[in-house]
C-alpha cells in the first residue's frame, strides 16, 4: 500500500479563508466592520484601516509567516498545558508562592506581544481599569474604617485578570480549533489516568499514593487543597485526581468542559466516552452539573452539533457507569443542596446566605465591602484555620462581601464581556461562565482563570474603539453644534 503523501508544512499552517469547522450554523454572527456612519457621534477610524481591510484591531504590518503561526500556536498550546497539568505547582517568590499558571500567563503574554500575536482590546481595557479602580477605592475605604486588609489578595486579584485585556490578532483566530482539540486530547489522557486510578484501587491492584507530594518539595506544590480525598470517611479508596489536578472536583469540571468543547469541535465519539468515564471516576457532582448545562445550551443554541454517535456514546457511558459502585455514590448526592453542611449546600446555598448576613451586620459593607481576603476570616469557613464549615465562596458573593456591590458589578461586567465576546461559539462561553461563577471558588484560582482565557476570552476581536472614544466624539459634536434659532417674540 502506498503511503499517503504528507501535506506540505506551509499548507498545513496556512490560514484558511474562513473557519470551515464552524459552518452550517454552528457559529454566532461576528461583527467584522467597526467603522461608524458619518452621522454617528462616534469617530470614524478610517486612518487605522481601510474599509476593505476589515477589523480595525490589526494595523498594517509585515506579512504573517509560517514561522509566526507556529510560534503563536506553540506559545498558546504550551500555556494551556501549564494551566491544566501544572496547576499543582508553584514558583517561590520570597514569602509568597506564585502559581505556575499565573507565571506562565505573563510569560506567554510577553512572548505573544513581542511577536505580534496579541492585541489590546480597548473595551476590555477600559472595563478593567474601572474595575481595578473600584476595588482599590473600596479597599481603601474599608481600611479607613479599621477593617482587615489582605494586600496579597488585592494584588492577586488585579494581576490574575490583567491578561484578559489582550486578544489574539485576527490573523491567528483560525488557530482556535487546534487549541480546542488539544484541550480535548489532554483531558482524554487525564480521563484515562483517572479511570486507571479508580479501577486499580477497586480491584486491589494499587493503593493510592500522591506521587507529586512524595517526590516534589512542598514549597513547589500548592497547599490547602483536598488533593487526596477518600471516597468515604476512613475508606481506602480515594477519588481520582489524575495526580496533577488540585482536587477531584477540578478534574471532573475540566473533563465536563472538555466534553462540551469536544461536541463543538466534532471530536470522535470514543473520546467523549472516555471523558464521561473519567468524570465518573472522580465521584464528583460539579462536573455533572456543568455537563448538563452544556448539553442544554447545545440543544437550545446549536442542535446541529448533536450527532447520533454522540448519543450512542452517552448511552453506553451511562450503562457502564450504572454497572459500577460509582452510580450509587453519585445518586446518593442528588439532594445535597438541601442538606446543610453538604458539598452542594457549601457551594450553592451557604455562600449567598452567609454573605447576605455579613453585609447586613454592617450596612456600609454594601458600598465598600469588608476588605480583601476577609470572607474566609469573618464568615463561617475553616479556610482560615478555624473550626467551621468549608464554604466555597464563588465569584459573585466573594466580590460583593470583600469589595461591595458597586465594585462587584463592575468587575463581573469586565469578566462577562471578556468571555461572551470570545470565539463565535454559541455554547462554550455559557458553559465557562457557569463553571467560573457557580462551581468553584475560582476568583483567585490562576489555573481556572488561565484556562477560561485560553478557551474563550483570548479569541475575541481586538477592538480599538472604546467607550471613551464615543463619549469624546459626542462632546465634540455638542460643542460644534450651533444652537437652535430663537423664535421672534412677535411671530405667530
Amino acid at each position: 500500500m502506498r503511503n499517503r503523501p504528507r501535506e506540505p508544512r506551509a499548507e498545513r499552517w496556512a490560514q484558511p479563508a474562513a473557519w470551515s469547522l464552524f459552518q452550517e450554523g454552528r457559529t454566532t454572527p461576528v461583527r467584522t466592520e467597526w467603522r461608524r456612519d458619518p452621522s454617528s457621534p462616534a469617530p470614524r477610524l478610517d486612518d487605522v484601516r481601510s474599509p476593505e481591510a476589515g477589523l480595525i484591531g490589526d494595523r498594517p504590518g509585515r506579512p504573517v509567516t509560517e514561522a509566526d503561526r507556529r510560534f503563536v500556536f506553540g506559545v498558546v498550546a504550551s500555556l494551556l498545558v501549564v494551566a491544566v497539568y501544572g496547576q499543582r505547582f508553584t514558583v517561590p517568590a520570597g514569602g509568597v508562592p506564585l502559581a505556575l499558571p499565573l507565571v506562565g500567563s505573563y510569560v506567554a503574554v510577553f512572548l505573544l506581544r513581542v511577536r505580534g500575536g496579541i492585541r489590546y482590546n480597548r473595551v476590555r481595557t477600559e472595563l478593567y481599569v474601572m474595575a481595578a479602580g473600584a476595588v482599590v477605592v473600596a479597599s481603601w475605604f474599608s481600611a479607613l474604617q479599621g477593617h482587615g486588609l489582605s494586600v496579597n489578595s488585592l494584588f492577586l486579584l488585579l494581576i490574575i485578570y490583567l491578561p484578559w485585556v489582550f486578544c489574539v490578532a485576527t490573523t491567528y483566530t483560525d488557530l482556535w480549533p487546534r487549541v480546542a482539540r488539544l484541550f480535548v486530547r489532554m483531558m482524554v489522557v487525564a480521563g484515562v489516568v483517572g479511570v486507571g486510578q479508580m479501577l486499580a484501587q477497586v480491584f486491589g491492584l494499587w493503593a493510592y499514593e500522591d506521587y507529586l507530594k512524595t517526590f516534589v518539595p512542598p514549597n513547589l506544590l500548592a497547599q490547602d487543597y483536598n488533593t487526596s480525598f477518600p471516597m468515604a470517611y476512613d475508606s481506602p479508596i480515594y477519588k481520582a485526581n489524575a495526580f496533577v489536578f488540585l482536587e477531584p472536583s477540578f478534574l471532573c469540571q475540566y473533563l465536563a468542559l472538555a466534553l462540551v468543547v469536544g461536541i463543538v469541535v466534532r471530536a470522535r465519539s470514543w473520546q467523549l466516552l472516555v471523558l464521561a468515564l473519567g468524570m465518573a471516576s472522580t465521584l464528583s457532582g460539579t462536573g455533572i452539573l456543568l455537563l448538563l448545562v452544556g448539553v442544554v445550551l447545545v440543544v437550545v443554541r446549536a442542535p446541529r452539533l448533536i450527532r447520533p454517535a454522540y448519543v450512542l456514546a452517552g448511552l453506553l457511558g451511562l450503562v457502564i457507569i450504572f454497572q459500577t459502585p460509582a452510580a450509587d455514590f453519585l445518586l446518593s448526592r442528588s439532594d445535597e443542596a438541601s442538606r446543610s453542611g453538604s458539598s452542594g449546600s457549601l457551594r450553592f446555598v451557604q455562600p449567598y446566605t452567609e454573605v447576605f448576613a455579613g453585609l447586613q451586620a454592617e450596612p456600609v459593607r454594601y458600598l465598600v465591602g469588608a476588605g480583601p481576603g476577609t470572607s474566609d476570616r469573618l464568615l463561617e469557613s475553616d479556610a482560615g484555620g478555624r473550626v467551621g464549615e468549608a464554604v466555597v465562596y464563588t465569584i459573585a458573593p466573594k466580590l460583593a462581601f470583600e469589595y461591595g456591590l458597586i465594585a462587584a458589578v463592575v468587575f463581573m461586567a469586565f469578566m462577562l464581556v471578556s468571555i461572551l465576546r470570545g470565539p463565535p461559539m454559541p455554547v462554550l462561553p455559557g458553559a465557562v461562565i457557569f463553571m467560573l461563577f457557580f462551581l468553584s471558588g475560582s476568583l483567585l484560582q490562576p489555573h481556572t482563570v488561565a484556562t477560561a482565557w485560553l478557551l474563550t476570552s483570548l479569541w475575541g476581536q481586538p477592538v480599538t474603539l472604546g467607550v471613551s472614544d464615543a463619549l469624546a466624539a459626542r462632546t465634540r459634536q455638542r460643542a460644534h453644534t450651533p444652537p437652535p434659532p430663537v423664535p421672534l417674540s412677535g411671530a405667530r
